[in-house]
């Protein structure tokens, strides 16, 4: 699970997308930055970025899954 924000980042963002981002830059990047090793991701993970992470974890592939929901996208990460 994570911020359902936009797939691309387009400026200014929509309110959800602004409001997200402000938790990144304040709170989880912060926070993700201070714990060793870090990507430095935050919040505010687009699904591009989670697959290139599974990916490189050793993960098939990732499925987006269709749940509705105003401020979280879902994911199934797959094996190979």
């Amino acid at each position: 699970m994570d911020e359902r924000v936009a797939e691309v980042f387009t400026a200014p963002g929509d309110d959800v997308e602004r409001l997200m981002y402000g938790y990144s830059l304040m709170c989880c990047l912060p926070d993700g930055l201070a714990h060793r090793p870090s990507a430095g991701t935050g919040t505010v993970m687009r699904p591009d970025t989670l697959r290139r992470y599974a990916s490189a974890a050793g993960f098939a592939g990732v499925d987006v899954l269709d749940i509705e929901d105003d401020f979280f996208r879902f994911y199934r990460l797959l094996t190979r």
